[in-house]
């Protein structure tokens, strides 16, 4: 009997309320519901925050410490470093891969100026390299990266970046490289 009266309390509470309480009761539940879910929520972010700044110092310290780019060598005698440079003899193909990766990433280069430089007592040379070229950034950078890639002896010494209009897609650079070389020194009385 007292199961009945409470539905029957029940009927005439709702009706006494109508649609608009009925959902403003609706609204108040999943209210409720929605903040008892945001601080879930709101602990599982913090979490994942704290597991992301664990990780992102655990990648710092280890790319400190060399272990991501491969075994850490001991450092190379000055002899052993200049011994580890590609020789003069490939300067000219060095420098054909240079453009012709240039040419691949679809970098438009008018023209390129090339000094040579060479330290005979130190055994040493660079072809400096100056190239401006037009195309997108993304273009820019992916050819920059794939060059210093292909020749670990060609160094970027300098980069200007210009871009004619602020809309524009393009945009002109003007690139500065080294390819660095060792001479032969067997070759006797070579001057610079």
């Amino acid at each position: 009997m007292m199961t009945t009266m409470t539905t029957m309390d029940l009927k005439r509470s709702i009706k006494a309320l109508g649609w608009p309480g009925l959902l403003g009761l609706l609204a108040l539940a999943l209210a409720a519901a929605l903040a008892f879910g945001a601080q879930t929520w709101t602990t599982q972010a913090a979490q994942l925050q704290a597991e992301a700044d664990g990780l992102g110092l655990q990648l710092r310290g280890l790319r400190a410490a060399g272990v991501l780019n491969g075994p850490v060598a001991a450092p190379a005698t000055p002899q052993q470093w200049q011994q580890a440079l590609p020789s003069a003899d490939a300067r000219q193909q060095r420098l054909a891969d240079l453009l012709e990766i240039g040419l691949r990433m679809g970098m438009v280069s008018a023209r390129t100026e090339h000094r040579l430089t060479v330290d005979a007592g130190a055994g040493l040379e660079r072809l400096r390299v100056s190239m401006p070229l037009t195309g997108g950034y993304a273009q820019l950078r992916a050819f920059i990266d794939a060059a210093l890639r292909h020749d670990p002896a060609l160094s970027l010494d300098a980069l200007k970046l210009r871009r004619n209009n602020p809309n524009a897609p393009e945009l002109e650079a003007e690139l500065t490289w080294s390819l660095h070389g060792r001479i032969d020194q067997r070759g006797g009385g070579q001057q610079p």
